[in-house]
Formats: C-alpha cells, structure tokens, sequence
C-alpha cells in the first residue's frame, strides 16, 4: 500500500505540471503598404588629386562651392536645410589605381542632397556636375513619412499576425481567446525602394539629360503576435 502511495504521488507530480501547463500559439505577422516615393538621396561631390595639397584643397573647395551654389539656386532651388556635407577628407596615396607608387595626396568631398521634387533629381545630378561634380555616390527614392504609413503598415502586420493564428489554431482545434495575449514589434519599421533608380548617365554633357525612374517605395513593418489558451 505504501508503495502505490508513493507511485501516485511520483504521477502527480510528473503529470500535474503538463496538464496544467499553457497552450501558446506565437506566429509573426507582416504588413506592407506600397506608395510613390516622394523625395530623392543623392549623394555627390568632387575629387581632386596631386602633389600640392594646398592646390588640391583650393580646387576641391572652389569646385563644392561652386556646385552648393548651382544647387541652391533657382533653377534647382534646393534648400540649405537639405545639403549635408558627408564627407571631407585629404589623404595621401601611395600607390595608383595601378599599383605604381605616386606620391600623390586625394582631397575629396561629399554632399547629401535631398530633391523633395522628385521630377527635379536628373536635372540637380547634371546641374551639379555642370558645376564641376566628379563623383556620384548614390541616388536613393523614398517617402517622407510622417508616420502615418509606417502606422497602417504596422495596422496590417497585426491583422496579418491574428489571421495567421486563428488559421493555426482551427487546423489544431484549438478555441483562440477574443484578443491575443502579447503583441510586440518586431524590427523596426523599414523603408524600401523597389526600384532605386539606376543612373542613366553621369552628366549632360553631350546634351542627354539625365533619366532617373522613381519606381515605388515599400514600408514594411513586422510583429510578433501571442495567444495563451488556458487548457
């Protein structure tokens, strides 16, 4: 008798956890909202290079000057607030793209403009190489989110979390309480292009105007959506 006493405590205690454990259903959920970009990145500058860096550095400078001016002038009427200088940088070089040894220094400069008229960006990227741009970093189309689509993106991942459950839950027979039980943000809410724009040529030179294609833009937000079902 003592025996079977202490093999059915021995069960309860084995079995009593897992019969009063939890079912959880955890699923992530995604939404994403696809629109028109409306402001445009670009990044691009002027290099120079030689022996002299007090040369170096005054043709660098005369060259930004002059493309900031180009920019912020009426035909491309970029704000101030929308030029940043990136990068400002003086180096010496050793060896040439060649591999030879040069006793050359590299001043180089970069702008990050951001075109809120986006129908202006091919015309700001040959403007400023008409001004004596020689390096074109990146050119980036985007959205100028107050919050409101990062907000419905972030609507539809949590509609996309629940559905996904409630789908898990009825192939499993399971009963889902009226609202989950923990909903957290994932990643951040993120931006991108599906389309950035390729650069149709580096200057106008030859007359060609630059063409750029805006494409659309995705904001995509993720969560992670629980349910606990009392057993």
């Amino acid at each position: 008798m003592k025996k079977l006493l202490i093999l059915i405590l021995t069960l309860c205690v084995v079995l009593c956890p897992a019969a009063l454990a939890d079912t959880e259903i955890t699923v992530q959920g995604t939404g994403t909202i696809r629109t028109t970009p409306d402001v445009v990145y670009i990044s691009l500058g002027a290099e120079e290079s030689g022996e002299d860096v007090a040369a170096i550095q005054a043709q660098l400078n005369t060259r930004i000057n002059a493309i900031i001016d180009v920019l912020t002038g009426e035909e491309c009427a970029v704000a101030d607030k929308d030029i940043r200088t990136g990068n400002y940088s003086i180096y010496r070089r050793y060896y040439d793209d060649y591999g030879n040894p040069t006793k050359d220094y590299v001043a180089s400069c970069m702008l990050n403009v951001t075109v809120r008229d986006i129908e202006k960006a091919g015309k700001v990227i040959d403007a400023a190489f008409a001004a004596g741009a020689n390096t074109l970093g990146n050119v980036a189309f985007s959205v100028d989110d107050d919050g409101t689509l990062s907000d419905q993106a972030l609507e539809l991942a949590v509609q996309d979390g629940m559905h996904r459950a409630q789908v898990i839950a009825a192939a499993a027979g399971i009963q889902l309480p009226a609202v989950p039980t923990r909903v957290s943000e994932g990643t951040q809410v993120s931006y991108f292009s599906a389309n950035n724009a390729p650069l149709a040529r580096a200057a106008a030179t030859d007359g060609v105007a630059t063409k750029l294609m805006a494409g659309s833009v995705e904001i995509s937000a993720t969560v992670t959506v629980t349910y606990v079902i009392d057993d």
